[in-house]
């Protein structure tokens, strides 16, 4: 069962029972997946009208924790794992071949030490019909030796090369996710400070940014700052200009002191 709440978006504006109502009916059940849906389009231009939902895997560690990215070519759905903490057991891809009954392959890259988030990642200039040449581009969040940096993965012959790991020479602090602008082809992503607070990177040099990496030129650009821990982010099909950039923080109890300690979203 899928169950979708469909906000009153005025309504929303004036009331914090209504926000703190739409916040219970989302979290109400754990049996099924709960949307809330600000726009009828999330409805009909993104679930479709049949939408079901299936259980594909369960398993022992957090295996499916960040990205999930298809690839046509392979057949995979690809996604990572949760950082558990030690270099012994470190962040690894999770393929899940969902044509040969869910089976799951942990796989590690070249070139890719601890992944987060992921997308799709096509030829600029490629038709938004076409899946040649799809690949996938991974936020690596790096190690004590390793950098942070973004780095494309061909999962159909597991070649990798990097595609930019430092802002003018300074290295990024943890690059946390990704996204291609669908028209012009651009790299869009997000630094935040999640591997120092977890102990697996050295203090950061370099503020919390949102930056835009341009792949025909090489060209990176800080684009947005005033973050504390930018996150995710995503773009509106169809809207040039629109986009959505969460902001998600830590508690300190479970990371370094210096952390935030609470919550927010922008």
């Amino acid at each position: 069962m899928v169950n979708i709440t469909h906000v009153d978006v005025l309504g929303l504006a004036a009331s914090i029972p209504y926000a703190n109502q739409l916040t219970a009916q989302a979290n109400a059940s754990t049996d099924h997946v709960s949307f809330i849906s600000y726009s009828d389009e999330f409805l009909t231009g993104v679930l479709g009208n049949n939408v079901t939902q299936e259980l594909v895997a369960e398993t022992a560690w957090d295996a499916f924790h960040e990205a999930g990215v298809y690839n046509i070519e392979t057949g995979l759905l690809y996604a990572t794992s949760n950082w558990a903490g030690s270099f012994d057991n470190p962040i690894n891809v999770t393929a899940i071949d969902i044509n040969r009954n869910n089976e799951i392959t942990s796989i590690r890259y070249p070139k890719l030490s601890l992944a987060n988030g992921g997308s799709a990642f096509y030829p600029v200039g490629s038709s938004p019909n076409s899946s040649e040449g799809q690949q996938i581009v991974y936020c690596d969040e790096g190690d004590f030796t390793e950098p942070s940096r973004l780095t494309l993965v061909n999962p159909a012959t597991n070649e990798t090369s990097v595609l930019v790991d430092n802002f003018y020479g300074r290295n990024f602090s943890s690059l946390n996710d990704v996204e291609q602008h669908y028209h012009t082809g651009d790299l869009w992503f997000t630094d935040a400070r999640y591997g120092y607070w977890q102990y697996f990177r050295p203090e950061p040099v370099i503020r919390p940014q949102v930056y835009r990496f341009e792949p025909k030129t090489g060209i990176v650009q800080a684009v947005a700052d005033d973050f504390i821990a930018p996150n995710g982010l995503e773009f509106r099909y169809g809207g040039l200009r629109s986009g959505y950039l969460p902001e998600c923080i830590f508690d300190s109890r479970l990371t370094r002191s210096t952390a935030p300690t609470s919550s927010t979203s922008t």
